[in-house]
C-alpha cells in the first residue's frame, strides 16, 4: 500500500443538516448550482446526494480504528506529557494505541505479533491532527525541571510586590544582571560554495577550539543598557583586548575567565557609576543567586550604595531572568522594545505574578511525592514558611476499565518534596540598613545571631541556599 494514497474522486462529506438546508433553499427558488457552490461542492455531487435518502457520513468503505473523541483524548494526553518534558516517542505511541484497543475490545487491524499500531496509522493520526508534529527535544536537566516550581515563583513575586509597594520603582530603576559565555571561535561557520560530492569541506579559523570569554550585561525595563564587562582567562589585562568593544566597556581577568566575588564587586562599582542610585531614588537589581552575588561583601555594597538586590529562584533563570528570555546584546540590537519585552515576558515589569500557567509548572510536578498527615504536620512545624500544598498532576494511564481514555484519579493535595524544599527557606532581599550590619543581617535572615562569629558562619550557608 502506498504511503500517501491519492483520492480518485472529488467527493466530499455532506452531513444531514447540510442536506436538509440545501433542500430548503432549493424549494425557496435558489438554483442547485448556487447552493452547491456555497457549500464548496460540485453541482453533480449535490444532485447525487439529493437523490439518496441518507447523508454521506464518510468517504470510502474503511472505518477509523479510533473515534474522533478518543483521538482527541490521545492528543490531550500527548500535550500533557510534552508540557512535563516527558514527551512520547512515535514507537511508544503506537504501543499505547495497540494496548488501548486490546484492553477496550475495539476492532482493529494492528499487528498482533509486534503488539503495536502500524506506521500508516501513526501517519494518518498525525495528518488528522496537524497541530501535532514530530520534534527533536532539547535536553533539560532535572535540576531545572525541579527548580522552576510554583511555591518558589510565588515567593519571588511576593518579595517583588513588597518592594514595588514600598519603593514605587519606575521602569528606569529596575535592572537585570546576568553573565553569558562567548567563544573566540564561531561554533557555526557560514556556508561556503563547494563542489558536489566532496566528502569534507573545511574553512580556516584562528583555532579549532576557542577560549571562553565571560560577558556581564545589565539592562533596565526602560531600555537602558549598561556597558558590558568582559572577563578574560589570563593573568594580566591588556587594553588591546577591548579593541572593537562597545564604548565604556571594562575588562577584567581571572584564571578560568569566570566571575568570582572580587570581580563581581568590581562590576558593582561599574554598575553604580552608570546608574547613580541615591537614597531618594534607589535601584532594584534582579539577579540570580550565584555564590558571588550573595557574599557578605556584596550585601555590604548593596546597602552602602542604595541598591536593592532581589534574587530569582535557583535553576529558574530560563523562565524568570529577562536577559535569558531575550539575548545578550549591545549597540544596534540593544533596543528599548527588546528590553521592555524581556521584562514583560518574565512578569517583572509590568508586574504580573500570573504570567506562568499551570502547564509551565508541570515538569516540577512529576518530581513531587505525596506525604501523609504526620509528615506534613512535622514539615510545617520545622518550616512554617513553606508554601501551601498544591495540586498534583498524574501523567500515568489509568488501569481501571475505560470510562475515558486516560482516566485520572481525583486530584489530591501534596506537599512539594524536592531538593529545594529540603533546605532552609532563606530569602535575600537587601535594603539600605538603618542599623549596623550585624543587626541588619538579623533582620534580613530572620535569625538570632549573637556574635560576629555566628555571622561569619552564615556566609557559606546563605551563598549556597539563597532563594526568593
Amino acid at each position: 500500500m502506498p504511503n500517501q494514497r491519492k483520492r480518485s474522486s472529488e467527493r466530499s462529506l455532506c452531513p444531514q443538516y447540510v442536506l436538509e438546508e440545501a433542500r430548503r433553499r432549493i424549494e425557496n427558488g435558489e438554483s442547485k448550482r448556487k447552493v452547491a457552490s456555497s457549500y464548496g461542492m460540485k453541482e453533480s455531487t449535490l444532485r447525487y446526494r439529493l437523490k439518496r435518502k441518507e447523508a454521506a457520513t464518510k468517504l470510502g468503505r474503511y472505518d477509523a480504528t479510533l473515534s474522533p473523541e478518543i483521538e482527541q483524548e490521545f492528543c490531550n494526553y500527548l500535550e500533557d506529557l510534552d508540557n512535563m518534558f516527558q514527551g512520547m516517542t512515535p514507537k511508544n505511541l503506537r504501543i499505547a494505541a495497540y494496548e488501548f484497543v486490546v484492553k477496550n475490545n475495539i476492532p482493529h487491524h494492528f499487528n498482533a505479533e509486534k503488539k503495536m499500531a502500524g506506521k500508516h496509522w501513526l501517519r494518518g493520526f498525525l495528518s488528522r491532527h496537524p497541530d501535532l508534529s514530530l520534534r527533536r527535544p532539547t535536553s533539560t536537566s532535572i535540576a531545572r525541571a525541579m527548580g522552576f516550581n510554583k511555591p518558589q515563583c510565588e515567593r519571588f513575586y511576593k518579595n517583588l510586590a513588597e518592594l514595588m509597594d514600598k519603593y514605587k520603582f519606575p521602569p528606569t530603576s529596575i535592572y537585570n544582571m546576568d553573565e553569558t559565555g562567548l567563544s573566540t571561535v564561531p561554533n557555526n561557520p557560514p556556508r561556503v560554495i563547494s563542489k558536489k560530492g566532496k566528502r569534507a569541506v573545511n574553512k580556516i579559523s584562528s583555532a579549532e577550539r576557542g577560549t571562553n570569554v565571560t560577558v556581564v550585561n545589565a539592562m533596565s525595563a526602560s531600555g537602558h543598557f549598561i556597558p558590558p564587562a568582559f572577563i578574560f582567562g589570563r593573568k594580566r589585562m591588556k587594553a588591546e583586548l577591548l579593541d572593537g568593544a562597545p564604548p565604556a566597556s571594562i575588562g577584567m581577568v581571572s584564571d578560568r575567565s569566570y566571575i568570582n566575588s572580587e570581580l563581581f564587586l568590581n562590576w558593582l562599582g561599574h554598575f553604580k557609576d552608570h546608574t547613580r542610585p541615591t537614597k531618594e531614588h534607589p535601584i532594584l537589581l534582579v539577579l540570580d543567586n550565584h555564590v558571588s552575588h550573595c557574599t557578605i561583601g556584596a550585601v555590604d555594597f548593596y546597602r552602602a550604595n542604595n541598591i536593592i538586590a532581589l534574587t530569582i529562584p535557583p535553576h529558574s533563570s530560563h523562565k524568570m531572568q529577562p536577559l535569558d528570555k531575550g539575548f545578550h546584546t549591545f549597540n544596534k540590537a540593544a533596543t528599548v522594545g527588546c528590553a521592555a519585552e524581556c521584562f514583560k515576558v518574565s512578569g517583572i515589569y509590568p508586574y504580573n505574578p500570573d504570567i506562568f500557567t499551570d502547564a509551565d509548572f508541570l515538569p516540577s510536578a512529576v518530581t513531587e511525592r505525596e506525604m501523609d498527615d504526620n509528615q506534613c504536620s512535622e514539615s510545617r512545624q520545622e518550616n512554617p514558611q513553606e508554601a501551601t500544598p498544591h495540586e498534583q498532576r498524574e501523567p500515568v494511564m489509568d488501569n481501571e476499565p475505560r470510562a475515558s481514555v486516560f482516566n485520572k484519579e481525583p486530584k489530591k493535595p501534596s506537599t512539594p518534596r524536592n531538593a529545594f524544599t529540603a533546605i532552609e527557606n532563606v530569602s535575600l532581599v537587601t535594603e539600605a540598613p538603618a542599623e549596623p550590619v550585624d543587626q541588619g543581617w538579623k533582620d534580613v535572615l530572620g535569625l538570632n545571631l549573637q556574635s560576629n562569629g555566628e555571622l561569619a558562619s552564615m556566609k557559606q550557608h546563605v551563598s549556597r541556599y539563597t532563594v526568593c
